[in-house]
């Protein structure tokens, strides 16, 4: 045989083994169990007096022990603008996650960067794409995010809630 027809023979062979492997139907057993001789246990099993009388627990005591309960994520925009970043100032609440979208409006200024330092984000921004991330601030401060394109500069204030105070008092 020449190597033409040895690769023919090849070919058709593997072309016969993917279709009898692809095409055969698996049938698979599932696993009985018999429970039969268990019954009595099961109705002989009575709970103590104490268990019974207890008021049931609400759902979220029961989860807060195995999972750690957060809020929300809560989404923030912040637009790169001719005149400077719209919102100026952002308030964040210690321990809370917050997604960041930036997006560059500036029509003198296509391609620029977005820095923040103080969680370490640098991004390319560039114009009318946002660019989104996330934060979760871990202590309480005034951190500054800054275009160098355009010396614009932003702030995020940190804080923690037990620091704001009701207008009433």
């Amino acid at each position: 045989m020449n190597s033409q027809n040895s690769k023919t023979v090849r070919n058709f062979i593997r072309f016969v083994v993917f279709a009898l492997t692809f095409f055969t139907h698996v049938h698979v057993k599932a696993w009985q169990v018999d429970i039969s001789r268990r019954q009595k246990e099961l109705k002989s099993l009575r709970l103590p007096a104490n268990i019974i009388d207890q008021p049931q627990k609400k759902d979220e005591e029961l989860l807060g022990n195995y999972f750690q309960v957060t809020e929300p994520t809560q989404e923030i925009v912040i637009l790169n603008t001719e005149k400077g970043f719209v919102p100026e100032a952002i308030r964040l609440k210690k321990g809370q996650p917050y997604k960041i979208l930036v997006v560059n409006v500036n029509d003198k200024e296509k391609n620029t960067s977005f820095i923040l330092d103080a969680f370490s984000e640098h991004h390319g921004t560039y114009f009318g794409a946002p660019k989104s991330f996330m934060i979760s601030p871990k202590t309480d401060g005034i951190f500054s995010f800054q275009c160098p394109e355009t010396a614009k500069q932003g702030r995020i204030i940190v804080y923690s809630e037990s620091e704001r105070k009701p207008a009433s008092e």
